[in-house]
């Protein structure tokens, strides 16, 4: 028997009555089953106003988050109830109450709520897995559904959570966990029985970040509940992953082309984590997964087996399931090719010559094909023994003094979070240099300012980023992406 559809629950970021019902509308078309309000987030002017909500085109949950429990609203209980039993008696489907600040309603309110309670919590520890069964086999009785939200890494989620979630069927426990391994509970709710799933408003319909990070967007969600098989999914593996742009880039491409899947950001910790995760991915569903800084090198020396542009690179951005094993493969090296080619049959950059900066993955990559198009490179990083092991196995020179007409930076400057790059840059650039900028869409954009100050010309790293998810695309489901949407890719995501 197939698994049921879990319900998609859009959070809605609004702060006022005219807001939601706007937020509302777009949720219902993205597919959406219900929506949260987050009353929290409303000033007591507004909340009284609540009443104005109605009738919404989706079944809504009035939430109160509390200041405790990550959320803006009150923490005393005696602040909370007046607002409660308001929204009770209200025709919203469900109704928040905290476990540790609300407690069970009794009585008359009891009766208001049947069918219609909402227990909740919201934890800023990962609960031992005993102690997190405990916790649901207590939260139950009464409740239509009870929510338990929990922050984990990707080992925590492996070690404290899966094993001890209830059996799938009936239970009515949502669960949670936020952090980068957030979504991972999110695309295997319908695997393991649980039966709703909290979400943002689609990508296009935001202005800020989801209310939680480790949400998904609700017409993602929606639509890979309700394809039919074969469906598969999908992520992206780094630290820090959050800045990531690929799953707008192949959920266009899936649905342009017709394919069924989700993918989303997977943040791992450590090697180690990544090792224990792979085989838990691969037995739920995973068709493949990128992979981005810090763990490219790590990734090929995980895999069973190595494609040969991943053995050129020494390190590997993508990683496929299939019945015999993990494939690692660079996808990155057929997109610098593609952009130094580009770079070289247009004019920027003279052919003659290119330096990298950084020794990590994406400076494999560079290497990589500067090799393959047989270009003298010039490596610079700020670990000398490093920089010559490195440069010595690509058939690169140490980095000194000479100029060359492409200049490629490779490390991870400029995102945030990030140091300041300290390798000694400014002499490489002078009006006749091109900078490759490897980070897309920095946040701190210092590159581009020292480039143009010294004349340069300089792009960040959407074309590469763009070609490489493509190249990605195609090895999961065996078609290429159209040039058409490539182009439509870099105009839209990136525009």
């Amino acid at each position: 028997m197939s698994p049921v559809r879990p319900l998609v629950i859009a959070t809605l970021p609004a702060r006022t009555v005219a807001a939601a019902r706007e937020e509302a509308g777009i949720a219902a078309r993205a597919g959406a089953d219900l929506v949260e309000i987050r009353l929290d987030r409303w000033d007591d002017a507004e909340r009284r106003r609540a009443g104005e909500l109605f009738p919404l085109p989706l079944p809504a949950i009035a939430t109160l988050r509390s200041r405790a429990e990550g959320g803006e609203g009150p923490d005393r209980s005696e602040e909370r109830h007046p607002c409660l039993v308001a929204f009770a008696a209200l025709p919203f489907r469900f109704v928040d109450f905290e476990l540790a600040r609300d407690g069970r309603p009794t009585g008359d309110e009891a009766a208001a709520l049947r069918g219609r309670l909402l227990l909740s919590r919201h934890l800023t520890e990962t609960l031992p897995g005993p102690e997190l069964r405990r916790t649901l086999g207590r939260a139950g009785g009464g409740a239509a559904f009870i929510k338990l939200v929990e922050p984990a890494t990707a080992a925590q989620l492996l070690r404290d959570v899966l094993p001890y979630l209830p059996s799938p069927g009936g239970s009515g426990a949502i669960v949670h966990t936020t952090g980068g391994a957030g979504g991972l509970l999110r695309v295997w709710a319908a695997r393991l029985g649980l039966p709703a799933v909290f979400a943002s408003l689609p990508d296009e319909a935001r202005t800020s970040p989801p209310l939680e990070a480790s949400q998904i967007p609700c017409d993602r969600l929606a639509a890979f509940f309700s394809a039919a098989p074969p469906r598969a999914l999908f992520a992206v593996v780094g630290r820090p992953i959050g800045f990531t742009r690929s799953p707008a880039l192949h959920h266009r491409w899936m649905r342009a082309l017709d394919r069924h899947g989700l993918y989303f950001p997977l943040e791992v910790a450590d090697e180690a984590e990544l090792a224990a995760l792979l085989p838990e991915l691969a037995r739920g569903g995973f068709r493949g997964v990128n992979v981005t800084h810090p763990w490219k090198e790590a990734a090929l020396r995980l895999a069973d087996r190595s494609a040969p542009d991943a053995d050129a690179c020494g390190s590997a951005n993508t990683l496929s399931f299939g019945p015999d094993g993990v494939e690692a493969s660079n996808t990155d090296l057929a997109a610098l090719l593609r952009r130094f080619t580009e770079l070289r049959d247009a004019g920027p950059w003279d052919g003659r010559s290119v330096s990298i900066l950084g020794t990590g993955g994406a400076a494999r990559a560079a290497l990589a094909a500067a090799r393959e198009l047989g270009v003298p490179a010039q490596l610079y990083g700020r670990r000398p023994e490093r920089v010559e092991t490195l440069a010595r196995s690509f058939g690169a020179s140490v980095g000194g003094s000479d100029r060359s007409g492409l200049v490629v930076h490779a490390t991870p400057s400029g995102r945030a979070g990030e140091a300041p790059m300290s390798i000694p840059w400014e002499p490489l650039l002078d009006p006749t240099v091109h900078v490759l900028d490897l980070v897309y869409a920095p946040d701190d954009p210092w590159l581009a300012r020292s480039a143009r100050a010294a004349g340069a010309t300089y792009e960040d790293g959407r074309r590469p980023l763009v070609y490489q998810a493509a190249a990605s695309f195609q090895r999961w489901w065996d078609v290429p992406v159209p040039e058409a949407e490539i182009a439509h890719a870099l105009a839209e995501v990136f525009g």
